[in-house]
C-alpha cells in the first residue's frame, strides 16, 4: 500500500501542477534557504581555516587594539582606540629582547598606494613595512632573487621584495629584478618576487610591495600604529608565549595590576571562534525564519490532502468495500503526504546548492557541499509530511464504507 501511495501521490503531482506547486513551495523555499546558506556558510568556514592553517595555528599578533571588538563590543572598540597608545619600532625591539619562547618574529604596517614604472602603473597595491623575518611568518616563498636583509632593514635602504602580478604589469616578459619602480615620491630596487599565490575572498593576493620597516616610517612618518607577530614552536607553547607577550608589554607600559591592557593579543584560534560564533548565530536566526515557511508548507499541505480525502471519499469507500482495512487507508495516505513533501524538500535542496553555486560564482563568497546539509533538508520534510499528513489520513481512516460509497 505504500508503494501505491507514492504512486498516487506522483500522479496527482502531474495532474495539478498548479496546486501542487503551490503546495510545496512553502517546503521548497524552507529548504533552499537552509541548504544554499549552509553552503555558503560551510565554504567560507572551510575557507578562513585553510588560510589560518596556511599561516599557523601558532602565530600570536600583537596590535594597538582588537578589530574584532567592533563586532562584539563597539563600545570596548572605541575606547581602545581613544586609550591605547600607538605601538612602535621600541615596543617591538623590546619585546624581541624579553619574549623568548617565539621562533620567528616580524613588525609589520601597511597602506595602499600606487606604483610607476616608466609609462606603466598599477593602483591599489599593498605595501607592507615589514622585518627580514616576513617570510617566515607568512610562509611566502621567494620565487625569483631574495628577501629583505637584516642590514637592508636596520639602515633603511630602498628595496623592495614584490608581488608576481606586480612584475608582470610593470616589467612583462622582461627580468624584474635590479629594476627601479616610484611611490610616495621615492624610487625603490625589486630584489625580490614572490611566488604566485591564489586569490584571497576575490582579492589577490599577489599585488604587495615589501619594504623595510625602518624605510616605510622614513617615508610616511611614525604616526601609524606596528602590529607584531611571534610564532611560537608548537601549538602547545601559544599561551606561554601570549603570557610573556602580556607581561612584557605591560611592564614595558607601566601598567598598574587593575590596569586593563592597552594593546589586544590575537591568536588565529580567538579568530576562529568569533567566527564561529558569528556563523552559529546566522544559522539560528536563519532556523527561526525558516520555520515559518516549514510550518505554513505543513498547513498548505494538510489542508491539500484533507480536499484530496474529500474529493476521493468514494474510492475510500470502494477500498474499504474490497477489504482495505483502516491501517491501510492510514499508510495509503500518509505515503502520498510524505511523498509530496519529500518532492518539495528534494527540490529545494536543488535549488539552494543551485543558488549556492551561483552566489560563488558571480562573488568571491566560496561553498561547499555538505551531506549532513543534505540530510537534514529532507529529514525535516519528512517531519513535516507525517506530522501534517496524520490529520487527513486519520479522517480518510475513519470514513465508514457504505456513506463513502454514497459519496457524489
Amino acid at each position: 500500500m505504500t508503494l501505491e501511495g507514492i504512486r498516487i501521490a506522483l500522479a496527482a503531482l502531474r495532474e495539478n501542477k498548479l496546486r501542487t506547486f503551490l503546495t510545496l513551495l512553502g517546503n521548497i523555499v524552507g529548504t533552499m534557504a537552509v541548504i544554499a546558506v549552509v553552503s555558503l556558510l560551510a565554504g567560507i568556514d572551510t575557507y578562513a581555516r585553510e588560510e589560518i592553517a596556511a599561516e599557523g595555528s601558532n602565530v600570536v599578533t600583537v596590535s594597538r587594539f582588537d578589530f574584532f571588538e567592533l563586532l562584539t563590543d563597539f563600545d570596548a572598540f572605541l575606547q581602545a582606540i581613544r586609550r591605547n597608545p600607538v605601538l612602535d619600532l621600541e615596543d617591538y625591539a623590546y619585546l624581541s629582547e624579553r619574549v623568548e619562547t617565539s621562533i620567528a618574529r616580524d613588525a609589520t604596517v601597511d597602506r595602499r598606494v600606487s606604483v610607476r614604472a616608466g609609462d606603466r602603473g598599477v593602483r591599489n597595491v599593498n605595501l607592507q613595512g615589514r622585518t627580514e623575518s616576513f617570510a617566515s611568518i607568512e610562509n611566502l616563498v621567494i620565487a625569483d632573487g631574495r628577501s629583505l636583509s637584516p642590514l637592508e632593514v636596520r639602515r633603511g635602504r630602498a628595496v623592495a621584495v614584490i608581488g608576481s602580478e606586480i612584475a608582470e604589469s610593470l616589467w612583462p616578459n622582461e627580468d624584474p629584478l635590479g629594476r627601479t619602480f616610484k611611490t610616495a615620491g621615492r624610487h625603490f630596487r625589486v630584489i625580490g618576487v614572490g611566488a604566485p599565490r591564489s586569490s584571497q575572498l576575490g582579492e589577490s593576493r599577489n599585488r604587495f610591495a615589501i619594504i623595510p620597516i625602518t624605510t616605510y616610517r622614513k617615508t610616511f612618518g611614525g604616526e601609524e600604529s606596528i602590529a607584531f607577530k611571534f610564532r611560537a614552536p608548537d601549538p602547545d607553547s601559544v599561551e606561554r608565549l601570549i603570557g610573556e607577550i602580556r607581561f612584557a608589554m605591560r611592564v614595558l607600559h607601566r601598567l598598574k595590576p587593575a590596569e586593563t591592557d592597552d594593546f589586544a593579543v590575537l591568536t588565529s584560534e580567538r579568530i576562529l571562534d568569533l567566527w564561529g560564533k558569528i556563523s552559529h548565530a546566522i544559522f539560528r536566526a536563519l532556523v527561526a525564519l525558516v520555520s515559518i515557511a516549514l510550518v505554513v508548507g505543513g498547513v498548505v499541505l494538510m489542508n491539500v490532502m484533507l480536499v484530496a480525502v474529500t474529493e476521493r471519499t468514494r474510492e475510500i469507500g470502494v477500498r474499504k468495500a474490497l477489504g482495505a482495512t483502516r491501517r491501510n487507508i492510514l499508510a495509503q495516505f500518509l505515503a502520498e503526504s510524505v511523498t509530496l513533501s519529500l518532492v518539495g524538500g528534494a527540490t529545494g535542496v536543488l535549488l539552494g546548492f543551485s543558488i549556492a553555486a551561483l552566489i560563488s560564482a558571480l562573488t568571491p563568497v566560496p561553498y561547499a557541499i555538505k551531506g549532513w546539509a543534505i540530510a537534514a533538508g529532507l529529514g525535516v520534510t519528512f517531519v513535516i509530511g507525517i506530522v501534517f499528513g496524520t490529520y487527513p489520513a486519520n479522517r480518510a481512516a475513519r470514513l465508514d464504507p457504505v456513506e463513502a460509497l454514497r459519496h457524489e
